[in-house]
């Protein structure tokens, strides 16, 4: 008995010990108008070729501070693991299980799920497409199966089209990747049809595998593409991000009217999103300048006879690193300065003659955004106005 109270003790003191779980959560802040809500569009689990289970797909954005979670498992029959290794037959396989599981465990938590699945021709084209906000994916994937291995890219047309019917939101999935593309990427007739048709609303312009493509970067913009980005993720998420280096999953940035569903479907409709990845951002400049603004807080502005001092603090987890534009001549100011995360900076402005006086109203300071994008390789403008009367 003395010994089995001595065992209930320690464990008790280990419990009070131990430390709480700290969680390394994702700070995004919202624009004037909109919710910011992150989201990973594009993740897998046990249920077609992951070994992650839906439910700890959900405990992982929780512990990350993500508000939107698709999972786009593998429709086709060939992918699906529970069908390849017995534990079901074909017939018994329910392509919407993984949804269901992770809709339910996230009611406590307030993750969003997307109902979703991806359509996979490993022949280009078509590829790989997600469909988003799809009814029920079991006729989607048997349109996929119908046609045969054989024949994939008809049975990828016939599955985009079955998702479609069913309203879903339609994205072309990491056109770079290096299996399709291994020279370079490449924008097929056949996605431009799809454009034309409606089939396509958004493409993956960043996916954690092959990071970032400018192709299909310019190609969202100059066709009205959604930006989307995904982790891809097959693996427990702490495999694929390292988190004890301070890393952050790649998330697709939805500028919300509320916390609902239904907002965030008219948000991708409307091409309302962002995609923030190893550090950068990129979107529409209308979307990712109040963003930047969001970003940084002006905490006081000292002037002295000669000398300005502008305190800047980044309530966000995105860094940001501004270069001195054209339109700041007058200035004498530091050229290239980073603003990293949770970080106060100063910013010292003085004339060209460092002892000429400060006789101003106003000070506009230009700077271009390096690690923010409009287009590919085209960085955001940014006027920092400050009022000196």
């Amino acid at each position: 008995m003395k010994r089995l109270l001595a065992l209930l003790f320690g464990a008790a003191l280990l419990a009070v010990q131990a430390p709480a779980q700290v969680r390394h959560e994702m700070r995004v802040p919202d624009i004037p108008g909109y919710l910011t809500l992150k989201g990973d569009m594009h993740i897998h689990t046990i249920f077609s070729d992951g070994t992650v289970w839906p439910t700890t797909r959900v405990q992982e954005c929780v512990w990350e501070g993500l508000d939107v979670l698709c999972i786009t498992d593998h429709v086709d029959g060939r992918l699906q693991k529970y069908t390849n290794n017995g534990t079901f037959s074909k017939e018994r396989v329910d392509r919407n299980t993984a949804y269901e599981l992770a809709a339910k465990a996230a009611k406590e938590t307030g993750v969003l799920i997307v109902h979703g699945c991806e359509i996979t021709s490993q022949i280009m084209p078509p590829g790989h497409f997600n469909a988003l906000f799809t009814s029920d994916n079991n006729p989607i994937g048997k349109a996929m199966d119908a046609a045969g291995s054989d024949n994939q890219p008809k049975g990828a047309d016939d599955a985009i089209r079955t998702a479609k019917s069913q309203g879903a939101f339609m994205t072309w999935n990491h056109p770079h990747w290096c299996r399709q593309a291994p020279n370079k990427t490449v924008i097929y007739e056949e996605h431009e049809k799809y454009c034309k048709e409606g089939l396509l609303n958004g493409v993956e312009i960043y996916n954690w595998w092959e990071g970032y493509s400018p192709e299909a970067h310019h190609w969202a913009v100059e066709k009205g593409l959604t930006l989307i980005s995904g982790t891809d993720s097959h693996a427990p998420m702490f495999m694929d991000i390292d988190f004890m280096a301070g890393e952050l999953r790649p998330v697709t940035l939805i500028f919300a009217k509320e916390r609902s569903l239904e907002s965030i479907r008219e948000a991708l409709d409307d091409h309302r999103t962002a995609v923030f990845a190893d550090g950068k951002v990129y979107g529409a400049g209308e979307l990712i300048r109040p963003l930047l603004e969001s970003c940084l807080k002006i905490e006081r502005i000292v002037k002295t006879r000669t000398k300005l001092s502008i305190e800047i603090f980044n309530d966000s987890s995105i860094p940001v690193t501004l270069d001195k534009a054209p339109g700041s001549e007058e200035w004498q100011m530091t050229r290239h300065l980073t603003i990293h995360p949770f970080e106060h900076y100063t910013i010292l402005v003085y004339r060209l003659d460092k002892n000429q006086p400060i006789e101003a109203d106003a000070a506009d300071l230009n700077y271009t955004v390096d690690n923010f994008f409009t287009d590919a390789g085209v960085r955001l403008p940014w006027r920092l106005h400050i009022d000196l009367k």
